[in-house]
Formats: C-alpha cells, structure tokens, sequence
C-alpha cells in the first residue's frame, strides 16, 4: 500500500518552503533546508523555461517516432513496387534506372542514389533544386540554412519507369524531424529545442534531489515513496508527478543526452571532444582522387554498384558520383537502424579500386556508442524503440501538465508564487556545497553552451533580486 506518513515523520512537501517548523523534516530528507530552497526555486524557473519546449519537442517527436507507419500510408506506392510475375525478371541496370530519372527532371542536378534493396523496394534519386546554392563539394548536401530544398525521384528497378516525384521536405519523416528539430525555421532555431533538452536534465536532477526519500530502516517510506498517494489533491498530483518523472527517468535523460551529442552547438563541442580524445568515427582523407587512365572509360553506376554489393554488408546503402574527371565514389549505408553493418568506402572511378574504406569494427567505443545512441533518439531499431520513446514522450507531457496543476493548487490568487530564497538562505547554504556545484555548472556550461547562456542570464538577475532586496527593518534601541 501507499506510504502515508506518521505525525511524527513529517516530510518537506515539495509546494511549500520549509520553515522553522519543518527544519528537522528538511534534516530527515538528508537536505539542508536552504538547500532545499534552491533546489525548488531551480526546478521551479528550469520547468518555466522549458515546460512550452518541451511540449513541443515531446509531441513533434512522437509524430517522428510514429514516422514509419505514417509513411507507410502515405507514401507507400513510391517506396514499394511489385514483382513482375516471372520471377526471374532482372531489374534494369543502374545506369539506367539514374538516367530515366535525370531525362524526367533536366534541370535538376544529381545528388546521390538509392538503389533498391530489397525485391519490392524503389531505387530513389535524389536530385538538387535548380536554385540550391548552398551545397558541399562532392555532391553532398543540398540543403539551405537546415531545410532540404532538393527532391526525390523514385524509379521502378524493373521497368526503369518513374513512379513520381516527391519534394523532400514532403516526406514525412523529413518533415517532422525538422518539425522537432527547429520548428521548421532551419538551423538558426534549433538552439531552441537544445535550451529545452538542457533545462530538462536540470529539471530531473533537481527533481531527484527534492524528492528522494528517506530509506524504511530510519522511518521513511523507501521505495514505497513510488506509489501515489490518492485522494490527497495537491499531495496525489505531487506524488503522481514525482513517480512518473522517476520511473522514466533513465531513458528520458537518455533521450535527452543522445540528442545533445548531435544538437547544434552541444553537438559541435561533442564532435571537437571526439577528435580530441581519438574517438571520432574514422574519415576518408581529403584530397582523395581518381587516378585518370588514357582512353580509360570511367565505371558505370551499375559497375560500381556490383563492387560495392560484393564487399559491403547487406544493408541498404546510398552512391553519391564523383565530381568532376579526378573524383571519387563515395559509397556508405543509407539505413541507419543497423550500427553493426555501419560502411563507408571510397572508389576510384576508373579502376574500382578502393582508396578508403571503414566500419563498424574501426569504429572507436564513444564513435560506436554514438552509432548506436542516434538511431535509438530516432526510434530506428524497431517497434520496442518506437513504444519506449512514446512513453517519454508521453510522460513528459505528463510531467509538465501535473507540475502546472500543482502550481495552480498552491499559489495565492494573483501571484506567481514562485519558492521564495533570500539572502539568508543563500549564506546558510552549506560551503561543501560550492566545491561541487560551481565546477559542475562551469563544465556544463562549457560543454552545453546553451545552457551556460541561459544559466548565466538566470544567476545574473537572481544575483540582482538579491541585491535589491528590502532588508528587513532593525529593532530599535
């Protein structure tokens, strides 16, 4: 059953400060009473930061996580074709299938291809817009300012006849990852989702620490502090707010952590401490060519796509051409729901030799960890993927609407309410508590430079809240 504690083991509520009167309760919760304090008003102004983000990022990531089967539905005659009748039909040559889809679309230029894996898939050509200009050499790219503006045309591998033309941003789970990733504004808004994903590790942090309870050997209620308490109104939703945060926790600050690592400036600080420490994925080296032979003609798409079949994993993979008479190849895995199979490996265009090549097995450990943790943020490994991430979502959404409801139920009609800290507090704050806090929140802020922005604006108007404070007024003699 529930816990429900005694008069005598009374508990610090989390809506309320403690008080002289609760000062030995603060104690029983292992937590200094302006400790407390802190900790609440941070969770407090971290869930008033983030609460609207992270709505947001919880709702457009369960239509991302949902992404598969919604683009089963809606795109599924472009993805899909069916088997001629005579099984043992050949599908047309590469070459062909590319050239049929460059002669439907002449002004629009070759990216790379998909060719069709499996027997019922489409080969996808991805083509870039006649105006893109913002593109990487190499035939990389084609996207400007984070929103593809390129398209995709799907040929039939049998009969090499388009089936249609798709936008790319019109793809489903095009469309929703940048949904969830900047709102659809482009890069310059992702900081956006990553100041929400910051503020969310401070919220569970905080939340952990006000809510961890004392163990049943010195009368607490130990894990039992997990079952709500019903028909307690505000205590019931406190208690149901706290528990869902805790069951879920751990894979919500996986969630968050694993999207940091490819955010936008997190990401860029995550990428600099890869190299940094030897644990970046291994990259082709630039300056790479071809080397051209007299009268040598340089391979055919389907050519290079026999070589690369033969020695590649059986994954489905992307061909990006060379550039130019000296360019190179570049082949590497277009399905991501397979870290094992994971390839990258570059081709001379004329003799098929292969200048570059790498896997899963040169991968380092924080490269493989991070081969693995993306395609989990992106719910890629499967329907238990999917299910897991639409319960964080969902408990997400939870946790902001249960902690409105208890604000709503505690504070004064007209007033913000927010958990009071004064300058007495401040200095009754434990001086161990500045070994750790303060070098914690430095490394932070240098490793999330969103956050350290954010957390240095928050310090600079508390720090000026307390300045202004009204003393209190001295007794006269």
């Amino acid at each position: 059953m529930p816990w429900t504690p005694t008069p005598t083991s009374r508990t610090p509520t989390l809506g309320a400060p403690c008080s002289p009167n609760c000062v030995s309760s603060c104690e029983e919760a292992l937590m200094n009473p302006s400790l407390h304090r802190l900790f609440w008003r941070l969770h407090f102004w971290a869930g008033l930061v983030s609460a609207p983000i992270v709505v947001f990022a919880a709702l457009t990531g369960l239509l991302y996580a949902l992404s598969p089967q919604i683009e089963a539905r809606l795109h599924g005659q472009l993805d899909h074709v069916t088997v001629p009748a005579n099984a043992s039909s050949a599908r047309a040559p590469l070459d062909q299938q590319v050239a049929a889809a460059l002669a439907d679309h002449p002004g629009e230029a070759l990216r790379f291809v998909v060719p069709a894996h499996g027997p019922t898939d489409s080969t996808q050509v991805y083509l870039r817009a006649p105006h893109e200009h913002h593109h990487a050499q190499g035939g990389q790219g084609g996207h400007d300012h984070g929103l593809p503006t390129g398209s995709i045309v799907y040929v039939d591998p049998y009969t090499a006849q388009v089936l249609g033309q798709l936008p790319e941003l019109q793809r489903f789970k095009t469309w929703s990852k940048k949904l969830h990733s900047s709102a659809l504004q482009g890069d310059g808004w992702r900081w956006l989702i990553e100041l929400g994903a910051c503020w969310m590790l401070v919220l569970l942090a905080t939340g952990l620490a006000l809510w961890w309870p004392q163990p049943q050997a010195r009368g607490g209620p130990g894990w039992r502090a997990l079952l709500p308490r019903r028909g307690r109104g505000r205590l019931t939703w406190r208690d149901l707010h706290a528990s869902v945060a805790i069951v879920f926790g751990l894979l919500t600050a996986t969630v968050l952590v694993t999207g940091l690592t490819w955010a936008q400036h997190s990401g860029d600080n995550f990428r600099a401490a890869q190299q940094a420490l030897g644990q970046a994925a291994p990259s082709a080296p630039k300056g790479l060519r071809s080397q051209v032979a007299a009268g040598q003609a340089p391979l055919s798409w389907q050519a290079v796509h026999e070589r690369v079949r033969a020695s590649a994993p059986d994954i489905s993979l992307q061909l990006t051409p060379p550039a130019g008479s000296e360019g190179v190849w570049r082949a590497e895995n277009f399905d991501r729901s397979q870290p094992a199979k994971r390839f990258v490996s570059v081709i001379d265009a004329y003799s098929g030799q292969t200048l570059f090549s790498s896997g899963w097995k040169q991968l380092p450990a924080l490269g493989k960890a991070t081969a693995v943790g993306i395609p989990f943020h992106r719910g890629e490994f499967g329907v238990w993927n999917q299910a897991l991430l639409v319960l964080v979502a969902l408990a997400a959404v939870f946790s902001v609407v249960s902690g409105l409801v208890m604000w709503w139920l505690r504070r004064p009609r007209g007033a913000l309410a927010a958990p009071a800290l004064n300058r007495r507090a401040v200095r009754q704050l434990p001086t161990r508590l500045w070994w750790w806090l303060l070098p914690l929140a430095v490394g932070l802020s240098l490793a999330l430079p969103v956050f350290g922005w954010s957390l240095a604006l928050f310090t600079g108007l508390e720090a000026l809240r307390l300045a202004f404070e009204a003393r209190p007024a001295k007794a006269s003699s």
